[in-house]
């Protein structure tokens, strides 16, 4: 079935034909002003009823001759031949593509965490000068030594006996101090006998 489409623009008309144009109908560009409109497709009318012919009957003639209409010959009407159809002076515009989202960039790598540091008794100790290090453990070691008995320090304290009453300590903390930093460290700088003094002895000069 041709149909006319009319441009809602320029109102140019153009014959289409309507078994060309899909079900979900299609967007056309006139070819006068170039305007792109939807074109739908119509919706074509039932067919016709499909019930059978009333019974035909007998025809008799004067000589009572009775007469099958079945051998009538009958040609058929000749069907017209149907005009040729020109293509629609129109261009099919490309359905629009929806539009992208936009890509977000790579998150930058996380840092690697740092390497763990070693812990020395109640101090945590990182990458410093040995010296600091040994003074600094010498302290913590003396110092643990009072953490774990302060009521025998108090008394050792105020009987001036420290180093009666805390020499398995001192000996004991003493070798853990020199496996630490070294027996060249330990013997040549005074930070052993000073965290005693400072420390242990409340900073009287015992040791």
């Amino acid at each position: 079935m041709v149909i006319t489409v009319t441009c809602p623009s320029c109102a140019s008309s153009f014959p289409v034909d309507s078994k060309k144009i899909p079900a979900a109908g299609v967007n056309a560009r006139c070819s006068s002003c170039r305007f792109v409109f939807r074109i739908e497709r119509p919706v074509e009318p039932p067919p016709p009823s499909l019930e059978p012919p009333a019974p035909r009957e007998w025809v008799y003639e004067q000589e009572e001759r009775r007469i099958d209409p079945g051998s009538m010959d009958i040609r058929p009407m000749e069907a017209a031949e149907p005009a040729p159809f020109a293509p629609p002076p129109f261009e099919v515009a490309p359905p629009a593509t929806p539009p992208q989202r936009p890509v977000a960039p790579p998150s930058p790598p996380e840092p690697e965490p740092a390497p763990p540091q070693q812990a020395v008794g109640s101090f945590t100790f990182g990458k410093r000068d040995p010296k600091d290090k040994a003074r600094r453990l010498a302290r913590v070691l003396v110092s643990d030594m009072i953490m774990y008995n302060p009521k025998r320090h108090e008394q050792a304290l105020a009987n001036n006996t420290l180093k009666q009453d805390f020499e398995d300590e001192i000996a004991k903390s003493w070798k853990e101090y020199v496996e630490q930093v070294g027996q060249e460290m330990a013997t040549q700088n005074p930070f052993w006998a000073d965290a005693l003094n400072d420390v242990l002895a409340k900073g009287q000069k015992i040791f």
